[in-house]
């Protein structure tokens, strides 16, 4: 056997062994941009947006989010879960934003671990789109200030399948025609 093919096979076996580990770990995002529209008092011109990263083997929940233009500089955030309807209604706090930065505009990042019932159970109202990030400022806006709800990020290989499956069609539609 030469030096190649017992690389070869070498690297092949490596592939086959580490792809159903791979393939189990899924880190699985969420992003929205937050406004003043569905909460109690819509008039805030404050804005944001939200990427919500879910890794199902260490069951933590990673919140990057940026904000500005807030009534005041005392906000706090999380996220709520699980209305009854997707995209719409107001539900409990699901997830409290530790440590929140007192400022009217600014970021914040976190990463949370969650128990693993918490976790499926946020995660499966989130992947429904009945999930969403809310931040609220004292006063007029403590009832929630700007929100947005977290519709799936696709994955990568969505767009693959999906252009494999474009391409096959219009393989089919071309043989069909000539």
């Amino acid at each position: 056997m030469s030096k190649f093919s017992a690389l070869a096979s070498v690297a092949t076996a490596v592939v086959f062994v580490a792809a159903p580990v791979a393939a189990n770990a899924a880190v699985t995002s969420f992003q929205t941009f937050l406004s003043s529209a569905g909460e109690p008092v819509p008039t805030s011109t404050a804005t944001g947006a939200a990427l919500v990263s879910f890794d199902d083997v260490a069951d933590t929940v990673t919140v990057l989010l940026s904000f500005s233009g807030l009534a005041n500089a005392q906000p706090f955030g999380h996220i709520h879960c699980c209305t009854a309807v997707p995209g719409s209604g107001s539900v409990g706090v699901a997830l409290n934003f530790t440590s929140f930065p007192a400022v009217s505009t600014g970021s914040y990042i976190a990463t949370f671990n969650l128990a693993p019932a918490a976790f499926d159970s946020l995660f499966a109202g989130t992947s429904a789109g009945r999930a969403y990030v809310n931040i609220h400022t004292p006063g007029l806006y403590s009832g929630g200030e700007i929100r947005g709800f977290l519709p799936a990020v696709p994955e990568p290989g969505t767009y693959a399948l999906m252009l494999g499956g474009l391409a096959a069609v219009g393989f089919l539609a071309r043989r069909r025609r000539d």
